[in-house]
């Protein structure tokens, strides 16, 4: 597995390469999600609002406390997608 900065220490780049790593757990989560909820719900929404859980994680990723990014990540992922879904009721 890669090694992660701790953050604030990554460059562009690498935030940009870590971002393009994990969408398709993004993508996975969303459509998990989405199994559940009425049609009316769009999967495009879902995954666009994960991808800022995602950003949100790798931005606030601190590999100093011994967890992966990919479970932290997908922590964030679910959260965001949930506290979006939340909004619209």
């Amino acid at each position: 597995m890669h090694g992660y900065p701790v953050s604030g220490e990554m460059s562009d780049d690498e935030r940009d390469r870590l971002i393009l790593e994990h969408l398709p757990q993004v993508r996975l989560i969303a459509r998990r999600i989405q199994q559940r909820l009425p049609e009316s719900i769009s999967l495009d929404d879902l995954i666009s609002t994960g991808v800022l859980g995602l950003i949100s994680a790798i931005d606030n990723f601190d590999a100093s406390q011994n967890v992966k990014l990919k479970t932290y990540a997908e922590y964030k992922i679910r959260g965001a997608i949930l506290d979006s879904l939340r909004g619209l009721d």
